[in-house]
C-alpha cells in the first residue's frame, strides 16, 4: 500500500514593516507657533543686506508688519539629541520586532522541511496527515497574528512618542519665538508645501542650539507625556 501523500502549504509572511512612522515624517503637515503680534509697522523696507528674521515685514498696504522665520524639518531630525534618542529607541523596537518575526518564521520552515524529509522516507502514515495538516495551520496562524497584533502595537507605541515629542518642540518652538520676538516659526522640508523662501528667514542653527541646550528640560516628563497621550486614545 502507498503511503499517501501530503504538501505542507507554505507559509507567506508579510514583508516586515518598515520604519514605522520613522521620527522623519514626525509632523505630517504644516505647524506654525504663534505668539503674540508687535503693533509696529515698517512700510516698504528694502535692504540691499539680508533683512533680520526678527524685522516686521510689510504683509500689504496699511497692514500690520510680522516678523517670520522657519527651519528645516531634516536638520532637527539630525542634529537634535533627543529627536535622534527617540528616533533610535524606535528603530531598535524595530528591529527586535523584525527579528523575532523572522525566527518564529525560520522555525516555520524548520518544521515543513522535517515534515517534507519525513515524507520521502515514508515516516509518514495516512493517519498522520490530518495532525500534520492541522499543525501546519495553527503554526502559520501563530505567526500572522503576531506580525499583525505586535506590528500594530508597535505602530500605535511610535504614534505616540512621535507625538508626545511633537509636543515637546511645539512648547520649545513657542519659548524661542517669544524670545526671538518672531510671530510665526514654522518648518520647511523639501516636497513640502512651501515651494520656495528666501534663506534670510532661516534660523535652524539658532532652534537647534536652542533645543540642545534645553535638551534636559524637554526630556523631563517626557514618558508622562506618552501616557496621557494613551490615555486619550484609550478614553
Amino acid at each position: 500500500m502507498n503511503l499517501l501523500k501530503i504538501k505542507i502549504q507554505t507559509l507567506q509572511i508579510n514583508k516586515p514593516m518598515k520604519n514605522i512612522l520613522l521620527i522623519s515624517t514626525l509632523i505630517l503637515g504644516s505647524v506654525a507657533f504663534f505668539t503674540s503680534c508687535n503693533n509696529s509697522n515698517n512700510e516698504n523696507v528694502k535692504n540691499e543686506t539680508p533683512v533680520k528674521v526678527v524685522e516686521k515685514k510689510q504683509m500689504g498696504e496699511g497692514e500690520t508688519g510680522i516678523a517670520m522665520a522657519y527651519y528645516h524639518q531634516d536638520s532637527i531630525a539630525t542634529q537634535f539629541g533627543f529627536y535622534r534618542e527617540i528616533d533610535s529607541v524606535l528603530k531598535s523596537k524595530e528591529l527586535n520586532f523584525q527579528k523575532e518575526l523572522e525566527r518564529k518564521y525560520r522555525a516555520y520552515q524548520a518544521y515543513e522541511a522535517d515534515v517534507q524529509k519525513r515524507m520521502e522516507a515514508n515516516e509518514i502514515t495516512g493517519y498522520q496527515i490530518e495532525d500534520i495538516q492541522r499543525t501546519a495551520m495553527e503554526k502559520q496562524q501563530a505567526i500572522q497574528q503576531f506580525e499583525q497584533q505586535r506590528g500594530a502595537a508597535l505602530q500605535k507605541e511610535s504614534m505616540e512618542y512621535q507625538t508626545a515629542l511633537m509636543n515637546k518642540i511645539a512648547e520649545a518652538g513657542k519659548e524661542f519665538s517669544n524670545k526671538k520676538d518672531i510671530d510665526l516659526l514654522f518648518f520647511y522640508q523639501k516636497g513640502g508645501q512651501i515651494t520656495f523662501i528666501n534663506n534670510a528667514y532661516d534660523v535652524t542653527d539658532e532652534f537647534i542650539n536652542f533645543l540642545n541646550d534645553r535638551e534636559e528640560e524637554l526630556m523631563s516628563g517626557f514618558e508622562d507625556e506618552v501616557e496621557a497621550i494613551q490615555e486619550v486614545e484609550e478614553n
